[in-house]
């Protein structure tokens, strides 16, 4: 029993884990009008305090789960980076390729991700490409050609 209930949970950790970068990554879908509503009498509500304190008790659950896997994800790719950094001959561009996006992105999920108003990213952004260089000779021979 208390195999398959652990089965369970790494199948579903699994599946999280996976699936999120595909969601997570998606622009926002543009933001709909407001419509004016006539004014009608209705009652106060109080709801405001107790829905942020749901929200705040979810993204403590959540977190509760998205960072040991995100920690997980993280270690294991500064692993692969170095492993890649080996085995490519000391080329720091593909161990930055790799460990970047790893330890990268959301450390813990907040209120404001589950109200769908922040977007969660597990999977960070890759490594700013670097900005070629005018090479000295190129422009010396430009110069050249010209006179």
């Amino acid at each position: 029993m208390k195999t398959q209930l652990l089965k369970g949970i790494a199948l579903a950790s699994l599946v999280t884990v996976t699936a999120t970068p595909l969601y997570a990554q998606t622009p926002p879908a543009p933001a709909q009008p407001a419509t004016v509503q006539p004014a009608t009498a209705q009652p106060a509500a109080d709801g405001g305090v107790v829905e942020e304190a749901g929200y705040g008790v979810g993204a403590a659950l959540a977190s509760f789960f998205y960072i040991p896997a995100k920690v997980m994800y993280a270690g294991l790719g500064l692993m692969t980076g170095g492993v890649g950094y080996v085995v490519s001959g000391g080329r720091a561009d593909v161990a930055n390729n790799i460990i970047y996006p790893a330890v990268r992105g959301n450390y813990l999920v907040t209120p404001s991700n589950l109200k769908g108003t922040e977007p969660i990213y597990f999977v960070g952004a890759p490594p700013p490409s670097p900005q070629p260089e005018p090479r000295a000779d190129a422009q010396s021979s430009a110069t050249s050609a010209t006179r």
